[in-house]
């Protein structure tokens, strides 16, 4: 974790992440200020989950005939261009909404090869051994730019409006390009003989998928994923802000605190890993089992409740739970698939979490429309509950393997 490499790699990320954050939050004002409309203000999450998917699906053609480093250093440098565009657009033609939503998309798609990329880094820049405080770490890094890029951004847009938050991120931008330019890893060369160059873009795309479906291990571990996704969407802020007012039936600051404290939970989680993972390594099993029991628990407990104050205990221990076991999958994934399939490992997870999650999203809009957001929750919490079974499967072979 010491390594230069590692420090670039880590800082790099988090400044393009944090730019991220703005330019969305800097994208969603200028178009409300220019159409006034919500619907058009929707399109933004739904513009950059499509294009993340779409990407994640094409990303291991990429993987495989590019180096890492130069994967992460050509991408962000090309959103930091797309992201000079947007602002020379919204300079402009600031009333242009179609080509911010095209250019808003093209970032996206580039966005969308970053995560598959570091994830794939992290095992080729740390000792196997330090793999759990590592994702610990970087759980800890991300949390915090998440929750503090989101006001940021907000009261930049505020007070130097739209425009001055996209010279913002233009900089950060920038930061994170030359951080990536000083990446010193060697991850291999593209193949380049004629056998390789003739390999159908079908098998480049379908290998991150076989590789899971070949190993049983990968494979409840995306089983894991793909459930949870699902269950998860009841903690979207639209459907939070419902629950709120209709089953705890108070104001809006206790949307904001509810938020708040599920991020705390999931930030002293990520920060309890890097500093005892040592200690959690040995018990990695036990504390996936664990964790899947009671964030299935804790998601029936919320969903009935109608205490204000019990819903901000329940965030915050949903939020720990549920983060301790997404890093011990995260080093899990790591630690079974071999380096040179990793890029497409994680490339595969990407797209099926995308896809999972937007799908969930729309279809709990509907369900909580007819049905009423109590039943949300219940319906989240039998879902979780059915992921314990593979969650015990899985936790059994991680006791065998330390």
């Amino acid at each position: 974790m010491k390594s230069k490499a590692f420090r670039y790699l880590w800082m790099g990320q988090a400044f393009a992440n944090l730019g991220d954050i703005l330019y969305v939050t800097a994208l969603i004002a200028a178009v409300y200020a220019s159409t006034g409309s919500p619907l058009y203000m929707a399109f933004v999450p739904f513009i950059v989950t499509l294009a993340k998917f779409i990407s994640s699906v094409i990303a291991p053609i990429l993987m495989e005939r590019c180096q890492l480093k130069a994967l992460l250093f050509y991408s962000q440098g090309a959103k930091t261009c797309m992201l000079l565009a947007m602002f020379i657009v919204l300079v402009m033609v600031p009333q242009n909404t179609v080509l911010l939503f095209i250019i808003a998309f093209l970032i996206s798609f580039l966005d969308g090869w970053a995560l598959p990329a570091q994830n794939a880094m992290v095992p080729l820049l740390v000792k196997r051994e330090e793999l759990l405080g590592t994702n610990g770490f970087l759980s800890t890094v991300d949390h915090t730019i998440g929750i503090g890029g989101w006001s940021i951004g907000g009261l930049l847009t505020a007070l130097i409006a739209p425009g001055g938050t996209l010279a913002v991120v233009f900089g950060l931008y920038v930061l994170s390009t030359l951080f990536m330019f000083r990446i010193n890893i060697e991850t291999g060369s593209p193949k380049e003989n004629v056998e390789d160059r003739a390999k159908k873009y079908l098998e480049s795309i379908s290998d991150g998928w076989t590789t899971i479906w070949r190993d049983p291990s990968l494979r409840t571990i995306h089983l894991l994923y793909w459930i949870e996704s699902a269950a998860s969407v009841v903690w979207i802020a639209a459907i939070m802000y419902l629950f709120v007012k209709e089953q705890l039936k108070t104001g809006e600051q206790w949307w904001g605190l509810i938020n708040g404290a599920f991020f705390a939970g999931l930030i002293l989680a990520s920060f309890l890993v890097m500093k005892q993972h040592r200690r959690i390594e040995r018990r990695r099993g036990s504390i996936l089992l664990v964790g899947s029991i009671c964030i299935a628990a804790l998601t029936f407990l919320f969903g009935i409740n109608e205490l204000p104050i019990l819903a901000l205990i329940y965030s915050v221990l949903y939020g720990l739970f549920d983060q301790a076991k997404a890093v011990i999958l995260q080093t899990a994934v790591q630690s079974m698939t071999v380096p040179e399939k990793l890029p497409k490992v994680y490339a595969a997870q990407n797209a099926l979490v995308t896809i999972t999650f937007g799908t969930a999203s729309l279809l709990v809009g509907w369900f909580v429309q007819h049905f009423g957001v109590e039943n949300a929750f219940l319906v989240s919490s039998l879902l979780l509950a059915a992921a314990i079974i593979p969650s015990a499967a899985l936790a059994k072979k991680i006791k065998n393997q330390t």
